[in-house]
């Protein structure tokens, strides 16, 4: 009599999420574009600063491997961590600076988590801050002055005051969406915003290509690769901010800041999309996702302001990352005491 064999298989076990490395790879995939627009610019300087610093995160990771004797399993993650390092550090920089900086960065998230992927500070926000706060000379001023802000009492304009060169093109795209978009609608779009989105002036590639990471965040966000809680909060909250209460320092208009501009220069968008939502620093329930974004929209306001800075944004994630495990502690102790009531 023939009997019939048992086969186990993980059918009754569905992914909600993608794995590890596929997130790493499709997020490694949208940048290229950015990479493209880079070599199209002829930005060979930026270009090699993202590969120094990819360099030297991996090279941090190797000198430890190869005193312990472990397999190189990090080394993809690390590959994204150090091309996102690179577009967040100036183009400007030397790239021995760079190097020694990502370097560092990573091997003291390794030193002190024992491995950048479980550390609850950000590895890349943390060798750009070391960047920063070494070499602050190195990176950008911000893009408008208080000054020139009020002397006309918008960002954008004084970005303009400030010699914000427009593409050759900015002017006629402009015309044909105030024309045949937003005249129904009694809107008109001033000259520039084209520019801001196609290449937002700044030494910094992370700063430059918002319609790039506008469309990398689509495809990040429909194949789940990141979770939409904390940029959702986090975009809404700065915007609601600057739109209410930008100007209160310059004018005595409560309301009337510049979202566009805000979230178009200093690197937001990049950090909403690319850097804020890492898994490994992220609270876990909903709740807590959507406080940490909306807390950190709070710190982006009073870092960044109107926008334009050079290093407001990272400076966010570093604090809301601190932010982060109390948020988490907070879940703990709700689900434990629910788990009693129960």
């Amino acid at each position: 009599m023939n009997k019939s064999s048992w086969v186990v298989s993980p059918a009754p076990f569905l992914l909600t999420r993608p794995t590890v490395s596929r997130i790493i790879w499709i997020s490694m995939a949208t940048l290229i574009p950015h990479l493209i627009m880079l070599m199209a610019d002829g930005d060979w300087k930026a270009l090699l600063v993202i590969l120094v610093s990819t360099i030297g995160a991996l090279s941090s990771q190797a000198i430890v491997d190869l005193r312990m004797h472990r397999e190189p399993i990090q080394y993809p993650s690390l590959l994204l961590y150090g091309i996102l390092t690179g577009f967040l550090l100036p183009s400007t920089i030397h790239p021995i600076i760079a190097f020694g900086t990502c370097f560092i960065g990573f091997f003291i998230t390794r030193i002190v988590y024992g491995s950048p992927l479980a550390s609850w500070i950000h590895p890349v926000a943390t060798s750009i801050a070391l960047a920063f706060i070494s070499q602050p000379s190195l990176f950008p001023s911000n893009l408008v002055t208080p000054d020139s802000v009020r002397a006309v009492g918008d960002a954008f304009r004084a970005l303009k005051i400030d010699q914000f060169s427009l593409l050759p093109i900015d002017q006629g795209i402009t015309t044909v969406i105030n024309t045949y978009i937003l005249s129904p609608f009694r809107i008109v779009l001033p000259d520039g915003y084209i520019t801001l989105f196609w290449h937002s002036p700044s030494t910094i590639p992370a700063f430059r290509y918002n319609i790039f990471t506008l469309g990398a965040s689509i495809v990040l966000l429909s194949l789940r690769i990141i979770d939409w809680l904390l940029p959702f909060f986090f975009l809404l909250t700065y915007s609601l901010l600057v739109y209410c209460n930008s100007l209160m320092p310059f004018s005595l208009s409560p309301s009337g800041g510049d979202i566009l501009f805000a979230c178009l220069t200093g690197g937001i968008l990049f950090i909403a999309f690319y850097i804020l939502p890492e898994y490994g620093t992220l609270p876990r329930t909903r709740t807590g996702k959507a406080v940490s974004g909306i807390l950190a929209g709070i710190i982006a306001f009073a870092l960044c302001g109107p926008g334009g800075t050079p290093a407001g944004a990272i400076f966010t994630v570093l604090l809301i990352n601190c932010i982060n495990p109390v948020i988490e502690y907070i879940e703990n102790r709700s689900i434990a005491s629910a788990g009693d009531f129960a």
